[in-house]
């Protein structure tokens, strides 16, 4: 790793650290403490019990997508054989820069069963792809439903005004995802507005993107199901944050009701945005943030806690993923995998590929 390297990886995780801090400060640890643990025994053992199920059903959603999108590539391998990559990238990404995670999998597809990178490569491409759609397409279906609350509760017209905004901007992702699926040619010529030193890294991602295209759009079936499952792990990623928003704020006492449903998975769906492209790493503080000032707005939601609510939630994954991610990057390989994941980080996503694409061939 270059000096200039090491200086921005120290500066990036150094300001991630003051964010977190910023965060914990403005919640205050012990009022965080106290939100946990006024659940009870009982709550949260019902809260852990609910979190752990859910999201082992997440990532075994994540892991059949990514079977059906190297199905597509000519890559027949079992959901078995693919879970351990997904959960040690998942880990992998929470805590390092530039999604490093992803090398993980075309690593391990490689040792392990000769995959060509290319097709791991693009499969991952068009998975990002994928999730984008299936978000898009979830925030576009809770705002509506907001829309129609809003009218019911006769709220301020400023934030009927954001949600038909949000709403536009989700309507006209879909639409512009859909034409580059359709015609994927009109992406090379966008590109060609871009600067040359981002040009080249954009045509790079989009020609995989386009080879993975290419394979799948012969399957539409499979292009279909890869959408419905994306739309359904960020459906779960809600209902995880629902769950613990209905525990902190029970309905009972006056907060959360049917009609926050869509609010929290609205917030979720944003939050997620940040993982999708990340700046700090595990989009520290971004998801936070992101997730908080949607709930600020839910109709019959206490503003102040809704820090807490995203806190609690990254605490809980954070938990989740490390044990699990722990035990998958041993499995796979152990200090190799922290190898290949430092060669792919050192130089940014793009040069990393690269350099991990070499590492594998040889």
């Amino acid at each position: 790793m270059r000096v200039s390297d090491k200086l921005i990886s120290i500066i990036i995780y150094s300001v991630t650290l003051v964010v977190l801090l910023i965060i914990l400060l403005y919640v205050q640890p012990i009022t965080l403490i106290n939100s946990i643990l006024q659940f009870g025994f009982w709550g949260v053992l019902g809260l852990s019990i609910s979190l752990i199920s859910l999201y082992f059903v997440d990532m075994i959603i994540r892991t059949y997508r990514w079977k059906l999108l190297l199905l597509a590539q000519g890559v027949d391998l079992k959901v078995t054989k693919l879970f351990l990559p997904i959960v040690s990238a998942l880990m992998i990404n929470l805590f390092t820069i530039a999604r490093a995670g992803e090398a993980v999998r075309m690593y391990s597809l490689k040792r392990n069963y000769n995959t060509k990178y290319s097709d791991t490569f693009s499969s991952i491409v068009i998975e990002q792809v994928l999730s984008i759609i299936g978000l898009l397409i979830v925030v576009t279906g809770t705002l509506f439903l907001l829309g129609n609350s809003l009218t019911s509760l006769n709220d301020s017209k400023i934030i009927q005004q954001l949600i038909i905004l949000l709403f536009a901007f989700s309507f006209t992702g879909l639409v512009t995802l859909a034409v580059l699926i359709i015609f994927p040619g009109i992406g090379n010529t966008l590109i060609e507005f871009f600067p040359s030193f981002i040009s080249e890294r954009l045509q790079s991602v989009y020609n995989s993107f386009q080879n993975g295209l290419h394979d799948l759009r012969k399957k539409p079936n499979l292009l279909i199901i890869g959408i419905v499952t994306s739309a359904s792990i960020w459906i779960i990623e809600g209902i995880m944050l629902y769950a613990i928003a209905f525990t902190v704020f029970p309905a009972h006492e006056g907060y959360l009701n049917v009609i926050d449903i869509p609010w929290v998975i609205a917030a979720s769906c944003a939050g997620n945005i940040t993982f999708i492209i990340p700046i700090l790493p595990g989009a520290m503080g971004e998801y936070e943030a992101v997730v908080a000032i949607i709930l600020y707005g839910a109709p019959n939601y206490p503003g102040s806690g809704a820090v807490s609510i995203a806190l609690i939630d990254r605490f809980a994954k954070t938990i989740m993923l490390a044990l699990l991610g722990s035990y998958a990057s041993l499995k796979l390989g152990g200090m190799e995998i922290f190898r290949i994941k430092k060669k792919f980080s050192s130089d940014g996503s793009e040069n990393g590929n690269n350099r991990v694409s070499n590492e594998l061939k040889t």
